[in-house]
C-alpha cells in the first residue's frame, strides 16, 4: 500500500501519533473492476478536453454509477488526459461506494504520484471516508494526521470512520480536540456522536447524549430542518432504554420523512415494544405514506414476537399489492423468518419459491427456518439445492444456520465431515463458521474440540466466549463454564485491527477494554447456576447485570426466575417475575413449575388462573404440563383432571403423551394406580405410551404394587430397552418387598443388555465454588473428615430415634453393610460438607440429579432437627424443605 509522506507544509498539531512512514510505493496500473456497462450513446468518450473528462466522471459519480466513474477514469488516463484535484474526489468516492480497498489504495498512491494529494482539501478527505468504508482505520487515522489543514468536513469524515469501527470513547475524544482545534459541530458531527453516545452504557451514554442535544438546541443546529439530525437523536435515546423520548421527539418534528417513521419503528421493535411499533405503522400509512421494504422487513419480527399472525399475513398481502416483495429481498427473508417462527414453515416456502430470483439471504432465511422448526432434512436438501442448482456459494450465515440440522439429522451421520466441507470451502478460519463450528462439537459431546477451536482463534468477540460457555453447560462441565465466564471478564480485547494500530501508540486516551457479558452471556450461563442450585453465582451474575447496566430483557428476565426458583428463592423469583415490564409464556411456565416443585400447588393453580385471565399471553403445553406437576406434587387430584379435561374445550390444545404422562403420574402418587391403568389403556398403543407407563411404574414402587409395576415395566423394556431407569425402578420394586432373585434377575439383564445405572451426583456451593459429590466418592479433598463426621452424626441420629430404611439399598447383603452403603449417599455426604463449612444456623442447599431416597428423607429430617438448619434439598422431581425434623413435602413425593 503507499503510504503518505510528511506534508511540505508544516502540519497542524498531530493528533494521532504514528511511526515515521515508509517512502511511497510505486503505483500499479489499476486493476479492472468489473465489466463497463454495455455500449451506449451515453457512454461514448468525451472529447479530449480535461473539463470533459473531468465532468463526465463527476456526473457518474453524483449519480451512484461508480463501475461507469472508474471507468471513465481509466479511460482518461489511458488518453493521456492527467488527473487533477477535482477528479480524485470524485473516483475515491465511487472506489469508496464499491468498497474497493484495492482500487483505492491505487488511487491514493496516484494522487500523490501527480501532486495532488493536498492541491486541495476534498482528496484527504475523501481518503478518510474511503478508509472508513473499506475497514482500513490505521490508514484513514494516518491520512487525517499527515493532512497540512483540516476544515469542518475533514473532522466529520474522521468521526464517521472511527464510528465504523465501533471505537466510541475514541470518537468522543476526537470530537474533544476537534473543538479545542477551533471548529464547532456541524449536523453532520452530531449524528457520528450521537451514534457513540447511544453505545457508551445507558448512564453515561444518556448524560453525554442529553449534553449533546442541548448543545445542538443552543447553537441551532435542530432547526434547520435535517431529518437525518432528528432520526439520530431519535434512534439515540431508543438505544439508550428512553423510547418515551424517541416517541416525543418524532412528534414534535413535523418535516419527518420515511427514514424517521422507520427509525421510530425499529427503535420500538428493538425495545419490545411490538404493539406500538404496530401502532406507528398504521399511523404511517394513515399519513399517506406508503410503507417501503424497510419498513415492513422492520416491522415483521414484531408480529412474531406478540403472535400477531393475522397481522403479519396483511404486511404480506400489502407487499404483494405494492410490488414491495418483488424488489426488497429483505421482505421476503422476514416474511420466510415470520412463517417459520409460528411454524408455518410450507407458507414461508410459497414465499421462497416465489420469488424470482432468491438471493443468498433468503437462501439462508428457509435453511434457518427448516431448521429451527427441526425439519432438519428438508434444510439438509435445500443447503445442496442451493450450491448445486442455484449456484450459490454458502457463506457463514447459511452455514451457522445448517450445522445444527447436521447435529440432530441422523441421515448425517458423519458430523465432523461438515467440518471439512468448511475448511475446503476455505471458510474455516471465519470467525463466525469457527463458532458454530464450537457449537456443533460441544452439542455432539465432543468438547475437546471446540476447545481447540476456540484457543486456536485469533481475534475472539463475545459469540465466541457465549459459544464456549454454552458448551460447558450443554456438554455439564458447569464448573468450566463459570471458569469461562471470569476468565472472559479479564481478557483484553485485541481485535486483528488495534494489533494493526497499535493502540498505546495513538495521541487519543482509552480505556482498555475486556469482554463484557451480554444477555446472552446471562441467558447461558444463569441455568447452569440453576442446575447446581448455585445461589451465590446467581446472585453475582444478577448484581453484574444490574452494575453494567446489561440488557434485562424478557430472555433474561425469564432465565433469573428460573434460577431464583431453583435456587429455592421463591420469593425472590416472585419478585422479579412482577418487575417485569412484560412476560412471555416462558416466563409464566417458569414460576408455574416452581410453585409446583416446591409444593405449592394452590398458588400454581392460582398463577395459572391469572396468566388465562390478563390475556397476556396464552397458555401452551408446557403451561399444562407445569400445572399438572403442581397437582401431582400437592395431591389436587380432582383439580389436576378438571383442567386435564378441559383442556382442549378451554384452550384448543389438543392433549400430547406428556400430558398424559402427567395425569398418570397424578393419579399414581395418590394411589389410584387402577384409574392410572385405565388412563393409558385409552392411548393408543405405542412408543408414546412409554412417558405414561414410566409415570406408572414410579407409582408402582411409591405403593410397592408388584403386579401392576411388572406389567409397566414389561411395556417399557419393550419401547425403551437401553434406558436404565426402567430396570432400576423395577429392581427397586423387587427388592423393597423382598424378592431378591426378581431384583437380581433385573440387574442381571442390565448387565447383559450393557446398560449402566446413572450415578447419584450432589452438588453444593460453598463460597465461590461449587463441589460436587458422588456415592461412596472418596475422591474429595475432605473425604475423611466427612466420613468422620457422618458416623458421629449417624451415632446422633440414632439417639434421636432414626431407624436407617434398609430396603432403600438394592443389593442382598446384610444390615451393616447395608447402612455403611446408605451412608455414603451423595446427598448425605453433601451435607456434611455443608454442615462442616458453612456458619452455624445457615441454610444449606443441595441438588441432586436423581430421586432422594427414602433413607435419605427420613434422615435429613432428622438432621434438620439436631443442628438447627434449614437444608433444602432439590431432587430431579421437587423442593424438599427440611427443619426442625419435617419437610414441606409432608412425606408425598
Amino acid at each position: 500500500m503507499a503510504v503518505l509522506p510528511p506534508p511540505l507544509s508544516s502540519p497542524t498539531p498531530s493528533l494521532f501519533s504514528f511511526r515515521p512512514s515508509e517512502s511511497p510505493a510505486k503505483p500499479q496500473k489499476l486493476p479492472p473492476t468489473t465489466p463497463p456497462p454495455p455500449h451506449s450513446v451515453a457512454d461514448e468518450p468525451p472529447s479530449s478536453t480535461s473539463s470533459s473528462w473531468v465532468e463526465t466522471l463527476r456526473s457518474h459519480a453524483r449519480s451512484d454509477s461508480f463501475h461507469a466513474a472508474i471507468h471513465t477514469y481509466l479511460s482518461m488516463t489511458a488518453s493521456g488526459v492527467p488527473p487533477d484535484h477535482f477528479v480524485f474526489p470524485a473516483v475515491l468516492k465511487s472506489a469508496a461506494g464499491l468498497h474497493n480497498l484495492a482500487v483505492g489504495r491505487q488511487l491514493h498512491a496516484a494522487a500523490i504520484k501527480s501532486g495532488h494529494i493536498f492541491s486541495a482539501i476534498a482528496v484527504p478527505n475523501s481518503l478518510i471516508t474511503l478508509y472508513g468504508k473499506c475497514a482500513d482505520i490505521s490508514s484513514a487515522l494516518k491520512v487525517f494526521d499527515r493532512m497540512p489543514e483540516r476544515n469542518q468536513v475533514s473532522w466529520n469524515s474522521l468521526l464517521a470512520a472511527i464510528c465504523m469501527f465501533d471505537e466510541w470513547e475514541m470518537a468522543l475524544d476526537a470530537f474533544r480536540v476537534m473543538q479545542e482545534a477551533g471548529f464547532g459541530a456541524s449536523s453532520f458531527t452530531l449524528v457520528s456522536i450521537a451514534l457513540a453516545c447511544s453505545n457508551l452504557g445507558r448512564h453515561n451514554g444518556l448524560r453525554l447524549g442529553k449534553q449533546l442535544h442541548g448543545r445542538g438546541l443552543r447553537v441551532g443546529l435542530y432547526c434547520d430542518g435535517r431529518t437525518f439530525t432528528y432520526n439520530s437523536l431519535i434512534a439515540m435515546y431508543a438505544k439508550l432504554g428512553r423510547v418515551g423520548d424517541s416517541i416525543a421527539l418524532f412528534h414534535q418534528f413535523k418535516n419527518r420523512d420515511i427514514v424517521t417513521w422507520n427509525t421510530l419503528i425499529s427503535s420500538l421493535v428493538q425495545n419490545g415494544r411490538f404493539y406500538d411499533a404496530l401502532t406507528i405503522l398504521s399511523q404511517m400509512a394513515l399519513s399517506g405514506l406508503k410503507p417501503d421494504g424497510v419498513t415492513l422487513s422492520s416491522v415483521l419480527p414484531a408480529c412474531s414476537l406478540v403472535e400477531m399472525l393475522d397481522f403479519g399475513r396483511e404486511i404480506h398481502a400489502y407487499s404483494l399489492r405494492n410490488d414491495v416483495l418483488c424488489e426488497n429481498a429483505f421482505v421476503a427473508s422476514a416474511l420466510v423468518d415470520m412463517y417459520c417462527n409460528f411454524g408455518e414453515v410450507s407458507k414461508g416456502r410459497v414465499v421462497f419459491d416465489g420469488a424470482l430470483e432468491p438471493g443468498l439471504g433468503l437462501w439462508n432465511a428457509m435453511i434457518s427456518g427448516y431448521t429451527q422448526n427441526g425439519i432438519d432434512l428438508e434444510a439438509l436438501k435445500l443447503f445442496v439445492e442451493m450450491e448445486e442448482a442455484a449456484g450459490l456459494c454458502p457463506n457463514a450465515t447459511t452455514l451457522a444456520s445448517v450445522l445444527p440440522a447436521c447435529v440432530r439429522s441422523e441421515a448425517f451421520n458423519r458430523k465432523e465431515s461438515i467440518h471439512g466441507y468448511v475448511l475446503k470451502r476455505g471458510l474455516g478460519s471465519d470467525k463466525y463458521v469457527q463458532n458454530a463450528l464450537m457449537d456443533m462439537y460441544s452439542r455432539v459431546g465432543i468438547i475437546e474440540v471446540s476447545w481447540k477451536i476456540f484457543n486456536s482463534m485469533g481475534a475472539k468477540d463475545v459469540v465466541s466466549w457465549n459459544t464456549i460457555i454454552t458448551g460447558c453447560v450443554v456438554c455439564d462441565r458447569f464448573k468450566d463454564a463459570f471458569k469461562m465466564l471470569s476468565e472472559m471478564q479479564r481478557t483484553k480485547k485485541r481485535t486483528s485491527e488495534e494489533e494493526e494500530l497499535g493502540k498505546e501508540k495513538i495521541g487519543i486516551s482509552h480505556q482498555s477494554d475486556c469482554y463484557k457479558p451480554n444477555n446472552i452471556t446471562l441467558i447461558t450461563v444463569l441455568p447452569a447456576c440453576a442446575s447446581l442450585a448455585a445461589l451465590a453465582k446467581g446472585k453475582e451474575i444478577h448484581g453484574y447485570a444490574i452494575r453494567h447496566e446489561v440488557d434485562v430483557d424478557i430472555a433474561v428476565g425469564s432465565a433469573l426466575v428460573d434460577m431464583y426458583a431453583k435456587c429455592a428463592c421463591l420469593s425472590v423469583s416472585n419478585r422479579v417475575f412482577e418487575r417485569m415490564p412484560t412476560h412471555n409464556v416462558i416466563t409464566w411456565n417458569e414460576l408455574i413449575m416452581a410453585y409446583g416443585m416446591n409444593g405449592h400447588g394452590k398458588k400454581a393453580l392460582q398463577l395459572f388462573h391469572r396468566m388465562v385471565a390478563r390475556k397476556e399471553v396464552k397458555p401452551n403445553e408446557v403451561t399444562f404440563i407445569a400445572v399438572f406437576a403442581a397437582c401431582s406434587h400437592s395431591g389436587l387430584v380432582n383439580e389436576g383432571l378438571e383442567l386435564f379435561k378441559r383442556m382442549k374445550e378451554d384452550h384448543g390444545l389438543e392433549p400430547n403423551p406428556d400430558h398424559y404422562a402427567c395425569v398418570v403420574d397424578l393419579l399414581g402418587r395418590a394411589g389410584k394406580l387402577e384409574e392410572a391403568y385405565r388412563i393409558i389403556e385409552t392411548m393408543e398403543p405405542g412408543s408414546q405410551q412409554a412417558g405414561a407407563w414410566s409415570s406408572l411404574l414410579g407409582a408402582c414402587r411409591i405403593h410397592r404394587d408388584v403386579k401392576l409395576g411388572e406389567i409397566a415395566a414389561n411395556h417399557l423394556l419393550q419401547l425403551e430397552p437401553d434406558e436404565a431407569s426402567h430396570y432400576v425402578l423395577l429392581s427397586n420394586i423387587f427388592a423393597v418387598c423382598g424378592m431378591w432373585d426378581k431384583a437380581n434377575e433385573v440387574r442381571q439383564k442390565m448387565k447383559e443388555r450393557g446398560v449402566r445405572k446413572e450415578p447419584g451426583i450432589s452438588w453444593i456451593e460453598v463460597g465461590d465454588e461449587v463441589h460436587q459429590f458422588m456415592s461412596g466418592d472418596l475422591t474429595h479433598p475432605q473425604s475423611p473428615q466427612l466420613r468422620a463426621h457422618l458416623e458421629v452424626l449417624w451415632e446422633r441420629l440414632r439417639r434421636e430415634g432414626f431407624v436407617p430404611d434398609t430396603s432403600c439399598v438394592l443389593h442382598n447383603v446384610d444390615d451393616d453393610e447395608k447402612e455403611a452403603l446408605l451412608c455414603g449417599h451423595s446427598e448425605k455426604l453433601a451435607i456434611a460438607f455443608g454442615l462442616l463449612n458453612t456458619p452455624p444456623g445457615s441454610a444449606i442447599r443441595v441438588a441432586k440429579n436423581l430421586r432422594v431416597c427414602n433413607d435419605c428423607h427420613e434422615a435429613t429430617k432428622y438432621i434438620s432437627k439436631i443442628e438447627a438448619r434449614e437444608i433444602i434439598l432439590r431432587d430431579v422431581r421437587r423442593f424438599h424443605h427440611f427443619k426442625n425434623g419435617s419437610c414441606s413435602c409432608g412425606d408425598y413425593w
